[in-house]
Formats: structure tokens, sequence, C-alpha cells
């Protein structure tokens, strides 16, 4: 009797191990957390490699239009994206996959290796082999990967998967392309802001002497040397950084923005930087950024330079006042010259709110209604056959 119960005992106790061996599954990784996508079309799959020594598993998206793809033809255009990737094969059969970004240096370490589609094993070669809307394909090494079918060598691959990052260089201007330089000295370096809806990246050179100078003292120079150029300072930080040139109204545009200094996030605040011969220094916006690691952005918008500011009024025979500012229901724009006006209004990011035309004689005012506008800093444009001129405009 006790030997009939020990033998049931174990028998009980390798169905169990049985059970839980053929339920473990092959880590995946939900679409929606892909950060890295090659290809375009309406049809998605995702590829990802299980690498050991040390045991990683990393993921791509790729896109595509047709019914089905390949595993080659994914392989393919992700190697030729990203030339961190790569592989090596001959016949149909891979002898290595590999991933270096300057940390990590992966490459696949047994004897073999074998793919699964949808956590199940290829029963061809990876070049016949086709995918199509929604699959999902992962490489693997049978030294890190969990054997749980002997007789068909099905192994399933339990590291948890993470996103590949985008590869993206920060955009850069060399420093003999700049227009308008600010300030005096015999160090120099370069201003950038780069913004959303537009997309655009204007820069500034910056003069100075000294061993270093601090990023908000760059930045309030060129306020005060260029009208066209503004910023405000927030608890956190900078709320808000504009351009206004009468036909740009750009503004940061998304919840928080954040500089790199040299294509490196700034680590402290921009009243601490400091700034030395050299340097190059952009501000952005995380909607038109491109993050290449966690909390690590990079703006791809070719850098333009500004034009050397000489005043918005300068041989302008545009000139106009607004009053009151701040303003509730209405404000009023008095134009002090004759002629055909466009008095325009433009929101913090660009967009225009209102335009009308005015035939207008020295000291006549144009009525601008407000109650449509939410309370915020506006820009009020008045627009000659020849030339143009902006005011801020703060409604309450």
């Amino acid at each position: 009797m006790r030997k009939t119960f020990t033998l049931a005992f174990l028998m009980g106790i390798f169905g169990l191990f049985t059970t839980n061996l053929f339920a473990q599954e092959d880590a995946s990784i939900d679409p929606a957390d892909i950060r890295y996508w090659i290809g375009e079309g309406e049809k998605e799959v995702v590829f990802i490699v299980n690498w050991n020594e040390p045991d990683t598993a990393l993921a791509w998206g790729y896109r595509f239009s047709e019914e089905a793809v390949t595993v080659e033809a994914v392989m393919d255009a992700i190697a030729e994206a990203d030339s961190r990737f790569d592989y090596q094969a001959a016949s149909g059969w891979l002898s290595d996959i590999t991933f270096n970004d300057g940390n990590l240096d992966l490459a696949l370490a047994g004897s073999w290796w074998m793919f699964n589609v949808n956590g199940s094993t290829a029963m061809d070669l990876y070049t016949n082999i086709t995918v199509g809307d929604g699959d999902w394909i992962k490489w693997g090494d049978e030294s890190c990967g969990v054997l749980i079918d002997p007789e068909n060598y099905f192994y399933v691959w339990e590291k948890e998967v993470a996103a590949v990052y985008p590869l993206a260089d920060e955009a850069m201007i060399d420093f003999s392309e700049i227009l308008y330089w600010v300030g005096e000295g015999e160090h120099e370096l370069v201003f950038a802001v780069n913004w959303a809806e537009p997309n655009r990246c204007l820069a500034w050179g910056y003069r100075f002497d000294g061993d270093f100078v601090i990023l908000k003292d760059v930045m309030d120079k060129i306020a005060d040397a260029d009208g066209r150029f503004n910023y405000v300072p927030g608890a956190w930080g900078v709320d808000d950084i504009t351009y206004d040139d009468g036909d740009l109204h750009l503004a940061l545009a998304g919840m928080w923005w954040l500089f790199n200094v040299n294509g490196m996030m700034g680590m402290v605040g921009y009243d601490q930087q400091e700034l030395v011969d050299g340097d190059f220094i952009k501000w952005g916006d995380e909607s038109c950024a491109t993050e290449i690691a966690e909390w690590t952005y990079v703006w791809t918008q070719e850098v333009e330079p500004v034009s050397v500011y000489t005043g918005m009024d300068e041989n302008s025979n545009v000139s106009f006042a607004v009053y009151p500012n701040p303003a509730f229901n209405e404000t009023f724009v008095i134009l002090e010259n004759s002629g055909l006006n466009v008095v325009s209004v433009y929101d913090i990011q660009g967009r225009l709110v209102s335009s009308q035309s005015f035939v207008a004689l020295a000291g006549e005012q144009a009525r601008l209604s407000l109650e449509n506008l939410n309370g915020g800093v506006y820009f009020v444009s008045v627009k000659s056959e020849n030339a143009v001129s902006t005011a801020k405009l703060v409604v309450k």
C-alpha cells in the first residue's frame, strides 16, 4: 500500500511538472509598445531576437502592404534601416544574428538556431516562411531557451522583450553657416530651437569671453537683441519659447520641453547649465522629436540659421498700437498709417484665429472681438502691401 501510494504520488508530481512545462509560453510584446517601425503599409508584424550572454530580447516593428511577406524580407529591411542589426546566412540557414549599439554587443552563441512564428516553431527555412498582418517572429538560441517538446525541438524564450529605440542623430549646423551672432568675445556657441506645428528649427550664434556661460544668460541676451524671439520661464523650467517674424508664428506645443547639449539631454536646469566654447544647444518639444532611449530625445529637423534682426518695423510703413492689452472681450488696433491693412490674430501655436481687412486713415482704429477666444497669449499682425508688423496680445 505504501509503495502504491509512493508511485501514485510520483506520477502526480510528474504530471504537474509536465503540465507546467508545456504551459510555458514564448514571451512577446504588444505592437503598441514597439518604438521603431520600419517600412510602410497598413499591415504590421513584430520581429524579435532573443540573445544570450547576456540574456536579452529586442523587438522591432515592420509595416507592409502585401498580403504576406517572407521572414527574410522582414530581416533584410530591418538590417538595411538599422545599422546596429545584422545577420549571417548561407543556403537558407542562419549562422548568427548580431546587434551592437556601442553598449550592447549581442550574438547568438549556440550551435544552432531556430525561430518561432506566433509562439510555434517554424517548420521551414526563413527564406520560405511567410507572415501576415498581426504575426510575430522570434529568433532564439537553444542555450537560453526552454525545451518543451524534445521530439520536435520546440523551444520557447521567456526573457521579457524590450522595444528597440530608433536610430537617429541630432540635426546640427556648422558654425560657419550662422548668420546672426549675438554678443562679443573669442568663444562661440550655437543656440537652436526646434518647434512643432510647423516643424521648424532655427539657430542663432552667441559669442562670449570667459571659461563658460549659463544657458539662461544666452537666452536672455538673444531675447534682448532679437525682438522676434522670446521665452516664458516656468516653475519647472521653461513654459514656452516663441518666435514671430510676421510670417512665422512659432511656439512649443507639447506637454513639456527639454534641451540637449551637443546631442545629449541636459541634466540640470537651464538656469544652471554651463556652456563652453564650441557647444551646440537645442531646445525642443517631444512631439516633434525621436526618442532614442528612455527620456532621451533628438530632433532631426534640418537646422536653419535665422536672418540678421534689423527690427520688425524697420523700413516699414506699418505702425500700430493695441489697447487695452491685456484685454477681455474686445480690443482695438490703432492704425497710425493710411492704406489697406490686413489685421490677423494668431494663437500661441501660430494658427490663424481671425483676419480682417481695413482701408484706414491715419489714427483710425479697428475693433477686434475676443469673445470666442480662450484666455492666453496671441499675436496681432498688421500687414500692408510691402511690410508687416506684429505685437503680442494677452487675453484674460
